[in-house]
C-alpha cells in the first residue's frame, strides 16, 4: 500500500516543523491540492515532491510517499 502525505512549512521564527495537511491513497489531483491551499502555480512542483522554491518563500508544501507492507490480519478470537 502506498500513501502520499502532504505537509506544509512556514518561514517564521516560531515555526515548529512540518504540519500535516492531508493523506491520499493516490497522487492527488490539481483540484485536491488547490482545495487544501496549494497555490495553482505550485501544484505541478508539489506533485513532483514540492519543497521550498527560494529563501524568500513564506510557505511551502511537501508531498512525500510512504510504502506500507501488507500484513496478515490477526484475529482476536480464541482458537
Amino acid at each position: 500500500m502506498k500513501l502520499w502525505i502532504l505537509t506544509q512549512e512556514y518561514n517564521l521564527y516560531d515555526q515548529l516543523g512540518e504540519y500535516f495537511i492531508e493523506a491520499y491513497d493516490h497522487l492527488p489531483t490539481f483540484e485536491e491540492l488547490t482545495s487544501v491551499g496549494v497555490p495553482t502555480n505550485r501544484v505541478k512542483a508539489v506533485q513532483l515532491g514540492g519543497g521550498r522554491k527560494d529563501q524568500t518563500e513564506y510557505t511551502w508544501f511537501y508531498l512525500r510517499t510512504k510504502e506500507f507492507n501488507q500484513t496478515k490480519e490477526v484475529s482476536n478470537t480464541p482458537n
